[in-house]
């Protein structure tokens, strides 16, 4: 019997890639929200250290004109950290998709995988039962063999 060859394994090996080329993506895109997280978690605590020292400054007595130096630089850290907040949610939203682009390639290759096995098992099991049949086949001339030869003694006698 022929060689098993499962007849959509171009389409696997064509699905596989694509999965590939997304986990890549994804992994990319996570690295992104990581890093945008950093960015914004660091650009908090500069917000927060700022204003923590203001609040010091404003303790310790300060001019109005320092006064208004703080002020301004908390607003700009807040635009800031507002700014680094918008671009994460832009970024785990890109993430997301990502995600789900690759949950989709993963559901399309599991199941052309799953359609190889089945289609594996079906080969494997004709293949038991073509060489089931060549062995009765086999017995089954020895027998015939061996029944002519009997018969062909009990002529002679």
């Amino acid at each position: 019997m022929k060689k098993f060859q499962f007849q959509l394994d171009t389409v696997l090996r064509y699905k596989t890639q694509i999965l590939d080329i997304r986990l890549a993506e994804h992994g990319t895109a996570l690295a992104a929200v990581r890093r945008q997280e950093a960015l914004l978690e660091q650009a908090t605590n500069n917000r927060l250290a700022c204003e923590e020292e203001y609040r010091q400054r404003k303790a310790e007595g300060l001019t109005i004109v320092e006064a208004m130096k703080y002020e301004t630089g908390i607003e700009v850290l807040e635009a800031t950290v507002r700014r680094e907040a918008a671009k994460l949610k832009e970024l785990q939203k890109a993430e997301e998709q990502k995600r789900a682009a690759l949950v989709e390639a993963k559901q399309e290759t599991q199941s052309l995988e799953k359609l190889k096995d089945l289609k594996r098992g079906e080969y494997d099991a004709a293949i038991a039962k073509a060489e089931e049949k060549e062995i009765d086949d086999l017995v089954m001339a020895r027998r015939s063999a061996a029944n002519r030869e009997a018969e062909e003694l009990e002529n002679r006698l």
